[in-house]
């Protein structure tokens, strides 16, 4: 089974999680804060972090992985844009994470999707996890 997550992080020096769901009128599926000690161990994040992410046990079309999780900030895609052209601190990124059951998993990315990316001056990562 190909296991597809994909996350949109907002991260920031000055802005802490709270700060950014205020902003955003929305609460993350995670938040980190800078300096705090993580488990497992490893190094201190160096800024704060608001994450959101979905996950599919199915494969979808990579596309549609960053589309669902556009859907899931429920209208606050606007609020995303202008915090990140506002605040010079903080960095948007999307990932995607496959951890794929074949070796082919197809790279397509729609140029509306990369439009969206474009928008919120996010980012992209594609991280691939062979099992």
């Amino acid at each position: 089974m190909t296991r597809i997550t994909s996350f949109l992080s907002i991260r920031s020096e000055t802005l802490t999680p709270a700060d950014i769901s205020e902003l955003l009128a929305m609460k993350p599926d995670r938040e980190v804060i800078k300096g705090s000690l993580r488990t497992p161990p490893r190094p201190r994040p160096p800024k704060h972090g608001w994450n959101i992410s979905c996950r599919f046990d199915d494969y979808v079309d990579l596309d549609v992985a960053i589309k669902e999780l556009m859907l899931k900030l429920d209208g606050k895609f606007g609020s995303v844009v202008r915090l990140a052209r506002q605040e010079n601190d903080v960095n948007v990124s999307v990932k995607i994470a496959i951890a794929p059951e074949s070796e082919l998993v197809p790279m397509f990315f729609s140029a509306e999707t990369i439009g969206l990316l474009g928008d919120i001056g996010a980012s992209l990562d594609i991280e691939y996890f062979p099992e």
